[in-house]
């Protein structure tokens, strides 16, 4: 297939696959809208601009798929469109160079309209862009694609910032150096604490800033015990030991409903929420599962990660040193919260002060005006 132009590969493709085929009908569709959208929502003559850079639909379902990290991505777009004043920019949101082809994002609220990466070139006047890029997409061949796309701009006029929201998934120090060498101005903006630190900053060798994300406790609704029900949800990570850990859980506590979160909207995530009493998040430990489920009143179970965790976690009660350690232990933690509700609402509000201390709204929009003041926690 390696030898076969691009071409044929694609009628192949159509031809055999009903997917592709609903594809191309779906993305023509998209194309149009996306051309008469952009003509009403920006001049070709702007000089400034900030873009984020995203990934696209799924193949299988032509829906973006929901996640923290995409979510966290629309939320500092939203911001940054208020901060007009401050940065004196145009925004845009497009996907990725070869990404399934999306109009906005449909699985959590909001009024995004998505572009595709080439209409970059319709901006034919830009003298300078910041390009807000994820961690995992941050590499050669995507900056050299944007260099093409924005070709009247100087290189030195670029900023490139790297969203930081996983460490553990951040390019190494050689691809960022190799970037920079090349005349780019490299940032990177944190979603944790834990990592938003010195060390972190010189090791990358690129200044750093710590945004956190927009998890302020006003934006959900807090239920109280007496109003939760009988259901534990289960992030959709593939974590250590999860068929051990559901295994014990369903034998040991058969009256509570297990809900795997998966296959839902953001709408439907958050009543489930609302009405769960507990969260076990198999993924990084401190995410979205596990914050938004204490913010509204429930307790969430994580194993400790020193990388995203920081130490105020560390002893809490539904925090365990290991995978191990929850196996033998989530029973009895929950058996105890259900027989004793000071535990659990203790075990909640324990839960809550040191997440509130970490996301404050207040807090998160201005290390925005910060971030766009160069007034960066680590220059």
């Amino acid at each position: 297939m390696k030898f076969i132009p691009e071409y044929f590969k694609r009628v192949i493709r159509f031809c055999y696959y009903r997917n592709e085929r609903n594809k191309v009908y779906r993305e023509r569709l998209i194309r149009k809208n996306q051309n008469k959208q952009l003509q009403l929502q920006y001049s070709s003559e702007i000089e400034k601009l900030i873009i984020f850079v995203v990934g696209g639909a799924s193949w299988f379902t032509g829906k973006d798929e929901i996640s923290g990290g995409i979510m966290s991505i629309a939320s500092i777009y939203e911001e940054t469109v208020k901060l007009k004043e401050i940065h004196c920019a145009e925004v845009i949101m497009v996907t990725s160079p070869d990404a399934h082809l999306l109009l906005k994002h449909t699985q959590f609220p909001n009024d995004i309209p998505l572009y595709r990466f080439n209409q970059l070139s319709f901006f034919s006047n830009l003298h300078e862009v910041t390009i807000h890029i994820p961690e995992y997409m941050f590499k050669p061949l995507l900056i050299e694609k944007l260099r093409q796309k924005l070709s009247p701009i100087k290189v030195n006029q670029f900023h490139l910032n790297i969203l930081n929201q996983r460490i553990d998934i951040m390019p190494t120090p050689e691809v960022i150096n190799s970037i920079r060498g090349k005349g780019y101005y490299v940032t990177q903006t944190t979603a944790h604490e834990q990592y938003s630190n010195i060390e972190i900053r010189e090791k990358y060798g690129v200044p750093l800033h710590k945004l956190s994300v927009y998890a302020t406790p006003e934006r959900y609704d807090f239920r109280p015990y007496s109003e939760k029900e009988d259901i534990i949800l289960v992030s959709p990570d593939m974590g250590e030991l999860k068929d051990l850990i559901l295994e014990k859980i369903k034998r040991e506590l058969p009256r509570f409903e297990v809900i795997i979160i998966s296959g839902i909207t953001y709408m439907k995530y958050l009543e489930l929420i609302q009405r769960a009493k507990y969260m076990i998040t198999l993924g990084e430990g401190l995410d979205f599962y596990f914050i938004e489920t204490v913010f509204s009143g429930g307790v969430s179970f994580a194993v400790y990660n020193q990388d995203f965790f920081t130490p105020s976690f560390e002893h809490l009660n539904g925090v365990f040193d290991s995978y191990q350690s929850m196996v033998e232990k989530i029973d009895d933690v929950i058996n105890k919260a259900e027989t004793d509700l000071n535990y659990f609402q203790d075990t909640n509000g324990q839960q809550f002060e040191a997440c509130h201390k970490i996301y404050n709204g207040d807090f998160y929009k201005q290390n925005l005006i910060d971030f766009y003041t160069t007034d960066y926690l680590f220059p």
